[in-house]
């Protein structure tokens, strides 16, 4: 099974972390920078941070943020699967953008050799409208116990004919081992589709590391296509080990550099609820020098708040239990008492609800809500999957872009938070209500994405200083600071590898 419109390379690595998004984000970058139509590609992925393609379907955010590199539409084909876990023993599977079920963690490697074919169909798909893709791969690409169901890897790259490149990590010692290794441990028919290695997060000099690189290139016969500093500017986190380490350039170099904290910050804290979902939603409020964000695990953390966030989680009625039985809820009650706002996020505003009806996530039924908001939440098969506008009638009319990633539909008394478009032209300028706010201190909303949005972070962030007795005075144009940042990092790419050999440029006419 080869693929007969295969242009591109697969970006794989020594391990999870070390550098694998960032590459292929850079990459893409540096391409549109060249004028070179090139798309991201991630055969599955494993994560709880998603987003909603031009189809209305579901894939990884690592995905949506490599498409805005390249600057193309955010496709289905991108990403044709996309685990999401929901237990420990238990994930959902996303297929082409849509959920087709629930597999046991037994079941997965029979489950993933069937899915081989979907996902060369898709690669296939998308290669025929760009002239380059740029493929990344999962964890490490050695994984000899994995190799059989392998979709993202090596496996995946000898079925659509894309040759390889390693990254290793230098931060954590033993990149030379690790690259040598990889090399080594796999079959000989996937040893021959590595074409070569770079070496990430590199401080200082690089030169000392010279030695190593001609040794391994002499040993393996292989190809080395430089090293990437550690790259100052931001990048979206994956996965929840990368949780709140957002943050503003050290250096400031290339416009990208650090803001004067604030002495009396916003104090914003986000329960760490079981199975956290698309935490990217806060890195605008990390990138806020006059906010001071925080996940937090115990009840006691929320006791300077002045805004609390229950954030969205794959799995609710759990965290909700969890929630509970942790304490949170008489320190919750408490801090309302004091005057500290509320914010639910999906997941987070379901449980804010009095009932939750969930045949579906959790499969318990019927259990109550905290009860801080008026509504009633009934889960159902099939998921709530759109991009949204709208604007906010408690904050002057504020203008917002969401996306919604849901299977719990809200039905909510009160005063709305938001009023969104109506998809359906049909209704012509028909708005529909969501989410809900109380006593101008207690708000939800299925939105992820809200804070994205300079026109509404900004005077929420200001009604809640105010509220609590202080000023707020946003200095982020959250959009403009990406875009520097993904330029940044293209120009970055482009100056420290050998951009042209490493795509094979010279092969596509480039």
């Amino acid at each position: 099974m080869r693929s007969s419109h295969a242009r591109g390379v697969l970006i794989a690595g020594t391990g999870s972390n070390v550098g694998k998004s960032l590459v292929v984000t850079g990459l893409l970058r540096w391409c549109r920078q060249q004028g070179i139509s090139a798309a991201p590609f991630k055969g599955q992925n494993m994560a709880l941070n998603s987003a909603v393609t031009i189809e209305g379907g579901e894939v990884a955010r690592a995905q949506a943020v490599q498409a805005r590199a390249a600057g193309v539409d955010l496709s289905v084909t991108m990403n044709p699967v996309l685990i999401k876990p929901t237990a420990q023993q238990r994930s959902q599977l996303i297929v082409r953008g849509h959920p087709v079920g629930e597999i046991a963690s037994g079941r997965w490697i029979a489950t993933k050799r069937e899915l081989l074919a979907t996902v060369v169909e898709a690669f296939e798909e998308l290669s025929t409208s760009h002239e380059l893709i740029i493929a990344e791969g999962a964890g490490s690409a050695a994984e000899i116990n994995l190799l059989e169901g392998d979709l993202a890897n090596l496996r995946f790259a000898q079925a659509v004919g894309l040759e390889t490149v390693l990254v290793g990590d230098l931060e954590p010692g033993g990149v030379f081992a690790s690259i040598y290794g990889h090399y080594t441990l796999v079959p000989e028919e996937y040893r021959r589709l590595l074409r070569g290695f770079v070496i990430n997060r590199v401080r200082g000099d690089g030169g000392i590391l010279q030695p190593g690189i001609d040794v391994l290139t002499r040993r393996l016969g292989t190809r080395w296509f430089g090293n990437l500093p550690i790259i100052d500017g931001y990048l979206p986190g994956e996965d929840a080990i990368n949780l709140g380490v957002t943050q503003w350039s050290p250096s400031g170099r290339d416009g990208l550099g650090s803001r004067q904290r604030s002495e009396a910050p916003i104090r914003v804290r986000v329960v760490e609820l079981p199975y956290l979902a698309n935490y990217t939603d806060f890195d605008p409020l990390v990138l806020e020098p006059d906010v001071d964000l925080r996940f937090v695990r115990r009840p006691e953390d929320l006791a300077d708040a002045d805004l609390v966030v229950l954030p969205g989680t794959k799995a609710t009625v759990t965290a909700l239990s969890w929630l509970r039985s942790a304490g949170f809820v008489p320190q919750l009650e408490h801090a309302i008492g004091q005057g500290c706002w509320l914010l639910g996020i999906c997941g987070g505003y379901q449980m804010l609800a009095d009932q939750i009806e969930d045949p579906i996530e959790s499969g318990i039924g019927r259990v109550n809500g905290l009860g801080l908001l008026r509504a009633q939440v009934v889960f159902e098969a099939e998921k709530v999957l759109t991009n949204v506008v709208g604007t906010a009638p408690c904050f002057g009319q504020a203008q917002v872009v969401g996306y919604q990633i849901h299977h719990g539909r809200v039905v909510a008394e009160g005063d709305p938070f938001f009023m969104l478009a109506s998809p359906d032209p049909r209704e012509g300028e028909a708005t529909i209500r969501e989410g809900s706010c109380r006593d101008g201190q207690i708000y939800g909303t299925t939105l992820h994405g809200l804070f994205d949005a300079d026109r509404l972070r900004s005077p929420f962030l200001t009604a809640v200083a105010r509220a609590r007795g202080r000023s707020f005075a946003s200095q982020l144009h959250f959009d403009e600071f990406v875009e520097r940042s993904l330029d940044h990092l293209g120009e970055v790419v482009g100056a420290h590898l050998d951009v042209a050999q490493l795509l094979g440029l010279e092969r596509l006419g480039g």
